[in-house]
């Protein structure tokens, strides 16, 4: 974490790799059940909207490129408790992507240890906890070595994610039009989009597909190691998602393909091929492959269900103890977290997060459960980027800005309704949960605070910089009880929660801008990141 040693493709296949871990194994399928063939349109208003909230943290990001940038920004924009809280949830959600990606491994390798998993539950078994402590581990170790050797050996694997499932779907596709030409298969009686908008939109955040784009941000928390920040950013950022949008395009157009001459009455969440049922523990192309009796095809696929999801939770385990580090130096945690090896790596860190990541699997049993959590934890921490850009815009409207998006102050509220709109699809069921997760970070900090041995750094908690966020916490969930999706009591329709939240939204957004920091607050956070980009360059050219 000392110096800047990444470059434009080193970031680039990053993200691509974070992008492209569990979520092109089970999302297909997912998906499907949700939406059907419209599934490849639920595919592309995924992408959008993931890009539109992407722009924005390609200008922030390169304006103030700093490790763990999700932590630190909102710190110098709205201050102590809401960067806090966002602090809090970036670090858990990214700590548990990690292992839902050893879980997906898990999961795939089940076929043929079938002990490693609960087939009641979906969870782990005492032996698939055992092997999930390895890969931990194997992970853990890994991220203690240089930054330069971890993203080299990142950049081979993600070679490998990109080749593998493009020549399984390709692949897949061929074969599957050429037994059609043989064998036609009717489909006259299926739907294109059998549970009409509503699944289409549900797809997004249920089916996996705003999980599976996750990691387009892990460029913004590696801005203060990349080498050029300016071009690195966006073309990591953009590029990834259009890159692996295609991928996922291809995966999905072959599933359905394959699938669509088994469905009865439009019922994509139970289909039967001979290979089997497109159960989570098994994986859908792993049954289709078994289903066509294409042996090499399944060791591609299984090269892919443990290449792509360990290169991913490396990445993962990599952004989750950046943000811990950043906790630690904004003085949230312990300063034992911040202190380095003299590689440059936090190694305190690295150990709470592989305590903490076991932890994970216990509460939290087989990938689908993980994902859908994740989702609308992970969507929620994308409304803090477009508040700070509009507040920089506000306060600082001089500074330079490498990458300067049009339109801002519309872009940034197409930003922030596009973020809740993904936290909404996930359901009350999910929404509800986030309540307990902000409490518990509450309850952190006032303990930390209250505690600390070291009483002479007095710390302004910012309280009027958070009003604005308890306002949308609680309206968000209200609208989400009322609204019906994932167990809400469906007062709202869906087109009567889509105005209310994008009024919500507008409200929000312009007290959170007008409520952040003022200029000389901000300028001074900007200046001391300044001076800590020069010490940066010192190190360098030495």
């Amino acid at each position: 974490m000392k110096t800047r040693n990444i470059s434009i493709a080193g970031l680039l296949f990053s993200s691509i790799s974070a992008i492209l871990g569990s979520g092109w194994l089970f999302a297909a399928s997912q998906t499907a059940s949700y939406a059907g063939p419209a599934a490849m349109l639920s595919w592309i208003i995924g992408a959008l909207l993931i890009m539109i909230i992407a722009f924005v943290f390609a200008e922030i990001c390169t304006m103030i490129p700093v490790t763990g940038s999700s932590t630190r920004i909102p710190h110098i924009t709205h201050g102590t408790l809401v960067s806090f809280i966002f602090a809090w949830i970036i670090w858990l959600s990214y700590l548990t992507l990690a292992p839902t990606e050893v879980q997906a491994i898990i999961q795939y390798l089940a076929v043929f240890f079938p002990t490693l998993i609960n087939a009641s539950s979906g969870g782990l078994n005492a032996s698939g906890f055992g092997f999930a402590a390895i890969l931990l581990l194997l992970i853990s170790i890994l991220n203690t070595y240089s930054l330069r050797w971890l993203i080299r050996a990142n950049n081979f694997l993600t070679i490998i994610k990109i080749i593998v499932p493009s020549i399984i779907a390709i692949i897949i596709l061929v074969i599957v039009y050429h037994l059609h030409q043989s064998t036609p298969v009717t489909s006259a009686n299926l739907s294109f989009a059998p549970n009409g908008s509503s699944g289409v939109l549900s797809a997004i955040s249920l089916g996996g597909i705003a999980f599976s784009f996750t990691g387009f941000k892990l460029a913004a928390e590696m801005a203060g190691e990349t080498k050029n920040p300016k071009k690195a950013i966006p073309i990591a950022i953009i590029g990834s998602i259009i890159a692996c949008l295609i991928i996922f395009l291809l995966l999905q157009a072959a599933y359905i393909y394959t699938v669509s001459g088994s469905v009865e009455h439009n019922n994509w969440q139970h289909i039967s091929l001979a290979g089997g049922h497109a159960d989570e523990s098994f994986g859908p192309f792993a049954m289709i492959s078994k289903t066509l009796e294409i042996k090499w095809l399944m060791v591609l696929i299984y090269i892919g269900a443990i290449v792509g999801p360990l290169a991913a939770g490396l990445m993962y385990f990599g952004s989750a103890t950046r943000s811990i580090f950043a906790m630690s130096q904004n003085n949230y945690i312990p300063q034992i977290f911040a202190k380095l090896t003299p590689k440059g790596n936090p190694l305190y860190c690295i150990i709470i997060n592989f305590i903490v990541s076991m932890l994970m699997f216990a509460p939290l049993p087989g990938w689908s459960t993980m994902a859908t959590f994740l989702t609308s934890l992970v969507a929620l921490t994308y409304i803090m980027g477009p508040v700070s850009a509009s507040a920089l815009r506000l306060r600082i409207p001089e500074a330079h800005r490498p990458f300067r998006l049009p339109f801002a102050r519309i872009w940034n509220i197409m930003a922030f309704y596009a973020s809740t709109l993904i936290v909404y699809w996930s359901g009350w069921n999910i929404v509800s949960k986030t309540s307990f997760m902000i409490a518990i970070a509450i309850i952190v900090l006032m303990f930390y605070r209250i505690f600390k041995k070291d009483k002479s750094i007095t710390i302004n908690w910012n309280f009027k910089q958070s009003y604005w966020l308890w306002l949308y916490l609680v309206l968000l969930t209200a609208v989400s009880y009322l609204g019906n999706y994932g167990g809400g009591i469906a007062v709202f329709d869906l087109p009567e929660a889509m105005i209310a939240l994008l009024i919500i939204c507008i409200i929000c957004h312009r007290i959170a801008v007008q409520s952040s920091l003022p200029r000389e607050s901000i300028s001074n956070s900007l200046k001391n990141i300044e001076l800590e980009q020069r010490k940066l360059r010192t190190v360098e050219q030495h």
